[in-house]
């Protein structure tokens, strides 16, 4: 069997070694894996910076600006980046841009200024997601070579992610695992011409089983070592 052509991804840069979406952590994982997850949000005065949480070591993101966020000590002497630094240093090396655009949270866009500030950053190589799916609709729109994706929580469904997504022009779809358990699941959405991208899979036999499947990246907290498992199948 032949699984070369799975991508493996960085789930936040290298968790195992690293905090989380740091800019270490990012440019450690080029050496282990195929491209890097990451989490964007927005400061007090617009800059754009990796954080998955509203809130880093207590500081709410959206309400404080980028020159005290700079200096919060994230571990290990890692301080929070600017994603537009990152591209200044990161190569060609793919990203998964997650776009944070949660009604629920404080830094919410409904206008989606800040949403495709972000997309308008992004590179050909990149994929562009986020759980809102409204937000990619924008996204799309605006940036209609881009490539993008909907993401879906564990409770979610398959089914109405695949179909949103065909309706609406994205490429992808990023469900968690737990919804790609049965393989005809997965066959549905591949039929409808859609790719794959599952995480967070840290389990080597759940992440050959969905590269047998067919799903086409797999992201995962130690990508180094989901890398190497499947390539020994190869």
């Amino acid at each position: 069997m032949d699984l070369s052509g799975i991508r493996v991804g960085g789930h936040r840069g290298l968790r195992v070694e690293y905090p989380d979406n740091t800019l270490a952590g990012i440019l450690a994982a080029r050496d282990v894996c195929d491209l890097v997850e990451l989490d964007t949000r927005r400061t007090a005065d617009g800059v754009i910076v990796l954080s998955h949480d509203v809130t880093l070591v207590g500081h709410v993101v959206i309400d404080t600006p980028w020159e005290i966020l700079e200096n919060v000590d994230l571990g290990g002497g890692h301080h929070p980046a600017r994603f537009e630094h990152l591209l200044d240093v990161i190569g060609d090396f793919p990203l998964d841009i997650e776009i944070k655009n949660s009604p629920e949270d404080p830094d919410f866009d409904s206008g989606f200024a800040f949403p495709l500030a972000v997309a308008g950053l992004a590179r050909p190589q990149d994929v562009v997601t986020s759980f809102h799916w409204p937000t990619m609709d924008a996204i799309r729109s605006a940036y209609p070579s881009l490539r993008t994706g909907l993401l879906v929580e564990p409770d979610g469904s398959l089914e109405a992610v695949a179909s949103r997504a065909r309706a609406s022009g994205h490429q992808v779809v990023a469900p968690h695992w737990l919804l790609l358990e049965a393989e005809s699941a997965i066959g549905s959405v591949l039929e409808q011409g859609l790719d794959i991208v599952a995480w967070t899979v840290n389990d080597e036999d759940r992440a050959l089983t969905l590269a047998v499947a067919g799903v086409s990246t797999i992201i995962s907290d130690d990508p180094g070592r989901i890398r190497r498992s499947l390539r020994r199948h190869t």
